[in-house]
């Protein structure tokens, strides 16, 4: 019998080249950049005026210059008209209302503008509290027309205290 050959089947060499891979790379999470803070829109007057009341006693939070201002224009005209048009009692209880919330918005406005409400507060505090201590000599002593030096000394500090909150006011927000 005849001896059958071997067959042999050659194999390809097959080389694999080697694939060069990327480094894996490590995936990090993305620091979450603080985020900016709402641009807040432009407040009008009678916006202003109706924040002016619904934030009557909030003594939290910012008020931005537009509502301020208008708010205090409010305040200051409600004022002036039942003082000049009116007058008496019902003058004295309409600026005795309006006296928290025209001090609730300007520690707000301080907030705002990065200012120490204590640096309205105090003062605030000061002007209207000499002249219950001090009592009825007080008054008559303007009511006479005596100017002393207490009196000189209080004018004074209204007027520079006036100025710098004036001053404050237009200050453009911190945040």
């Amino acid at each position: 019998m005849p001896v059958a050959k071997k067959k042999t089947t050659a194999k390809k060499k097959t080389t694999t080249k080697a694939v060069k891979r990327a480094p894996a790379r490590r995936v990090v999470a993305r620091e979450k950049v603080a985020e900016t803070p709402k641009k807040r829109t432009m407040v009008g007057p009678l916006r202003a005026i109706g924040l002016f009341w619904r934030r009557y006693f909030d003594f939290v939070g910012r008020s931005t210059r537009a509502e301020f201002w208008f708010g205090y224009l409010f305040a200051f005209l409600v004022n002036w008209c039942f003082a000049y048009f009116i007058g008496g009692n019902i003058s004295l209880i309409v600026s005795a209302i309006l006296f928290i919330p025209v001090m609730a918005l300007s520690v707000r406005r301080f907030r705002d503008a990065g200012i120490s409400v204590w640096l309205y507060l105090i003062p605030v505090l000061i002007m209207y509290l000499i002249p219950v201590i001090r009592g009825s000599a007080w008054y008559a002593m303007m009511a006479f027309g005596y100017i002393s030096s207490g009196m000189a000394l209080y004018a004074l500090f209204f007027i520079v205290d006036t100025i710098f909150n004036i001053v404050v006011a237009c200050l453009p927000s911190k945040k």
